[in-house]
């Protein structure tokens, strides 16, 4: 069952039998991974799976797999995490690991449609979500979005053994849609 429909896009929360090997490969891709936490690691199917395993028992994350709507193919994943019920709150993450799509306008697609779904559905307050400060294309998408740049942290991360910052976005549920 999809829980959230876009245009092009259908997710539905993943389950163990989607850590598939495509999925596997997608977190090693140094391209895909550029920009991901999991880069720092080999991940396996068994890794994709318990990290499914691992968000679908926490009351605080929504692990959301990402399908082309047209042909039904795993593109990539989704998830609003780190939600806090008490202050009505989450963070955003995604990714596309089929490089083909890239520069689809995908992303934005599925930003927006993740942030209604978190006001909406889940009765969140506020979203947000960071980017590291050279991945311009997701900054332009949250942007685009109606997200907000709140912050920027120094040195915050390495890639390829240099600090870089991060941007810090964020959205309120009485701006949205009106931002975007």
């Amino acid at each position: 069952m999809f829980e959230l429909e876009t245009p092009r896009l259908q997710l539905r929360h993943l389950e163990p039998a989607d850590a598939t090997n495509t999925y596997a490969g997608w977190m090693n891709d140094p391209e895909v991974n550029r920009y991901l936490e999991t880069r720092h690691v080999k991940q396996t199917r068994a890794s994709c799976r318990d990290f499914i395993l691992q968000c679908n028992s926490d009351p605080c994350s929504e692990l959301f797999g990402v399908f082309d709507k047209e042909n039904g193919q795993h593109i990539g994943n989704a998830k609003i995490g780190f939600i806090n019920h008490r202050y009505h709150r989450g963070q955003l993450s995604l990714f596309i690991g089929e490089k083909q799509l890239w520069g689809q306008g995908l992303s934005s697609e599925l930003v927006r449609g993740l942030t209604v779904y978190g006001f909406e559905r889940l009765g969140l307050h506020r979203l947000e979500a960071g980017c590291y400060e050279d991945n311009l294309a997701s900054l332009r998408v949250f942007l685009k979005a109606g997200y907000v740049v709140e912050g920027f942290m120094r040195d915050h991360v390495v890639i390829d053994g240099r600090r870089t910052g991060c941007f810090w976005l964020g959205v309120l549920a009485r701006e949205y849609p009106e931002q975007a």
